[in-house]
């Protein structure tokens, strides 16, 4: 069994930062599960590019509210507490928080550990493991 606490992996290696968000790496490639679990607090009114082309990732938020717009589309999906939003086709999209967000991730493949979004929007299929 598995049992982890959110305040605890705060303060390692698996609590990653970027300019728009910071996550909380809660199962990782390592755990053997075959997904990745994050909790990832996104800052409001920074916009980020995201294209997971290889991973796909489903999306719960749990708190504040923002929108995702598809760019193959320009469809825009307000995200408010209790949406869930599914990247099944590796969408490529814009992620606008309003407010503070926080939601809870999943990736499969699951992460290595440190990945963050490229020039493209992308997490390298590459990353380093976190040990």
């Amino acid at each position: 069994m598995i049992v982890k606490k959110l305040h605890e992996l705060r303060h390692t290696p698996r609590h990653v930062t970027a300019p728009n968000w910071e996550s909380t790496r809660l199962l990782l490639e390592a755990d053997g599960l075959g997904f990745s679990l994050h909790v990832t607090h996104l800052y409001a009114g920074r916009e980020t590019h995201i294209w997971y082309r290889h991973h796909l990732e489903a999306v719960y938020c749990i708190e504040g509210e923002g929108d995702v717009t598809t760019l193959s589309d320009g469809a825009v999906h307000r995200i408010t507490p209790g949406t869930l939003y599914a990247l099944d086709r590796h969408d490529e999209h814009l992620l606008r928080p309003r407010t503070d967000m926080v939601c809870l991730c999943v990736f499969n493949p699951a992460l290595k550990g440190r990945e963050v979004h490229d020039e493209n929007g992308v997490y390298a299929a590459d990353a380093a493991l976190i040990e």
